[in-house]
Protein backbone atom coordinates (compact mmCIF):
# COMPACT_ATOMS: atom_id res chain seq x y z
CA UNK A 1 0.00 0.00 0.00
CA UNK A 2 1.48 3.42 -1.45
CA UNK A 3 0.79 6.58 1.00
CA UNK A 4 0.14 9.91 -0.81
CA UNK A 5 0.75 13.09 1.60
CA UNK A 6 -0.10 16.20 0.35
CA UNK A 7 0.96 19.36 1.44
CA UNK A 8 -1.67 22.06 0.88
CA UNK A 9 -0.83 24.78 3.34
CA UNK A 10 2.17 26.16 0.62
CA UNK A 11 0.14 26.33 -2.34
CA UNK A 12 -2.98 27.94 -0.33
CA UNK A 13 -0.22 30.62 1.26
CA UNK A 14 1.44 31.02 -2.49
CA UNK A 15 -2.23 31.88 -4.25
CA UNK A 16 -2.85 34.23 -0.97
CA UNK A 17 0.74 36.41 -1.84
CA UNK A 18 -0.72 36.39 -5.89
CA UNK A 19 -3.82 37.97 -4.79
CA UNK A 20 -3.93 41.63 -5.93
CA UNK A 21 -4.61 44.49 -3.55
CA UNK A 22 -7.75 46.53 -4.03
CA UNK A 23 -6.99 50.08 -5.20
CA UNK A 24 -7.45 52.49 -2.66
CA UNK A 25 -10.86 54.30 -3.07
CA UNK A 26 -9.38 57.30 -0.64
CA UNK A 27 -5.81 58.10 0.44
CA UNK A 28 -5.08 60.15 3.53
CA UNK A 29 -2.35 62.86 2.28
CA UNK A 30 -1.86 64.11 5.52
CA UNK A 31 -3.53 64.48 8.81
CA UNK A 32 -2.59 66.64 11.98
CA UNK A 33 -4.42 66.63 15.17
CA UNK A 34 -4.22 69.20 18.43
CA UNK A 35 -6.06 68.80 21.57
CA UNK A 36 -8.00 71.56 23.00
CA UNK A 37 -10.23 72.15 26.40
CA UNK A 38 -11.54 68.45 25.95
CA UNK A 39 -12.12 68.28 22.01
CA UNK A 40 -9.36 66.83 19.42
CA UNK A 41 -9.18 69.21 16.42
CA UNK A 42 -7.91 67.73 12.76
CA UNK A 43 -6.66 68.95 9.66
CA UNK A 44 -5.81 67.27 6.85
CA UNK A 45 -6.25 66.51 3.16
CA UNK A 46 -7.76 63.53 1.26
CA UNK A 47 -7.39 62.52 -2.19
CA UNK A 48 -10.62 60.03 -4.13
CA UNK A 49 -8.38 57.34 -5.78
CA UNK A 50 -11.05 55.08 -6.08
CA UNK A 51 -12.90 55.38 -9.94
CA UNK A 52 -16.46 55.56 -7.82
CA UNK A 53 -17.99 58.54 -6.61
CA UNK A 54 -18.35 58.78 -2.91
CA UNK A 55 -21.16 60.13 -1.27
CA UNK A 56 -21.71 61.33 2.48
CA UNK A 57 -17.63 60.41 3.09
CA UNK A 58 -17.31 59.87 7.10
CA UNK A 59 -13.69 59.09 8.81
CA UNK A 60 -13.86 56.36 11.70
CA UNK A 61 -10.76 57.36 14.12
CA UNK A 62 -9.80 54.35 16.48
CA UNK A 63 -7.79 55.56 19.53
CA UNK A 64 -4.72 53.36 21.03
CA UNK A 65 -3.61 53.65 24.32
CA UNK A 66 0.57 53.00 24.98
CA UNK A 67 0.23 49.36 24.94
CA UNK A 68 -1.62 49.51 21.20
CA UNK A 69 -5.02 48.64 22.79
CA UNK A 70 -7.62 49.89 21.51
CA UNK A 71 -9.88 52.25 24.30
CA UNK A 72 -12.59 53.62 21.55
CA UNK A 73 -13.81 54.77 18.11
CA UNK A 74 -15.38 57.54 16.65
CA UNK A 75 -17.12 58.48 13.27
CA UNK A 76 -16.59 62.40 11.96
CA UNK A 77 -18.62 63.40 8.63
CA UNK A 78 -16.04 65.02 6.74
CA UNK A 79 -18.14 65.64 3.43
CA UNK A 80 -21.79 65.72 2.87
CA UNK A 81 -22.14 66.65 -0.71
CA UNK A 82 -20.35 63.82 -3.45
CA UNK A 83 -16.37 63.72 -3.72
CA UNK A 84 -15.71 62.62 -7.38
CA UNK A 85 -13.09 60.63 -8.49
CA UNK A 86 -9.41 62.66 -8.52
CA UNK A 87 -10.75 65.11 -6.47
CA UNK A 88 -9.06 66.04 -3.28
CA UNK A 89 -10.16 68.03 0.11
CA UNK A 90 -8.85 69.78 2.97
CA UNK A 91 -10.85 69.29 5.64
CA UNK A 92 -10.69 70.71 9.46
CA UNK A 93 -12.92 68.47 11.80
CA UNK A 94 -13.23 68.20 15.21
CA UNK A 95 -14.29 65.11 17.40
CA UNK A 96 -14.33 64.89 21.31
CA UNK A 97 -10.59 64.19 23.29
CA UNK A 98 -10.31 60.35 24.47
CA UNK A 99 -8.16 60.37 28.11
CA UNK A 100 -4.99 58.02 27.56
CA UNK A 101 -5.34 57.23 23.96
CA UNK A 102 -2.01 58.58 22.28
CA UNK A 103 -2.59 57.31 18.50
CA UNK A 104 -5.48 56.90 16.35
CA UNK A 105 -5.69 55.16 12.93
CA UNK A 106 -8.22 56.15 10.17
CA UNK A 107 -10.96 54.36 8.30
CA UNK A 108 -13.97 55.70 6.38
CA UNK A 109 -17.19 55.05 4.98
CA UNK A 110 -19.66 56.58 2.70
CA UNK A 111 -23.14 57.63 3.75
CA UNK A 112 -24.95 54.77 2.81
CA UNK A 113 -22.06 52.69 5.00
CA UNK A 114 -19.99 50.67 2.41
CA UNK A 115 -17.01 50.12 3.72
CA UNK A 116 -14.13 51.93 1.76
CA UNK A 117 -10.53 50.60 1.34
CA UNK A 118 -8.49 53.67 2.28
CA UNK A 119 -4.37 54.50 2.05
CA UNK A 120 -2.86 55.71 4.85
CA UNK A 121 -4.21 54.65 8.00
CA UNK A 122 -1.76 55.02 10.25
CA UNK A 123 -1.17 55.06 13.20
CA UNK A 124 -1.15 58.64 13.78
CA UNK A 125 0.33 59.99 16.72
CA UNK A 126 -2.21 62.34 19.06
CA UNK A 127 -0.43 66.04 19.79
Amino acid sequence: MTRRVFLLVPAAAAWAQKKPQKKPDVEILKIASVRQEGKIRYEGDLKVTGERPITGLVIQLDFFESRKVLLTQQKIEIEEGTLNPGEGRHFSVEGNDVPRAVSFKVSAVDRTGRDLNVAGTGPYLLD
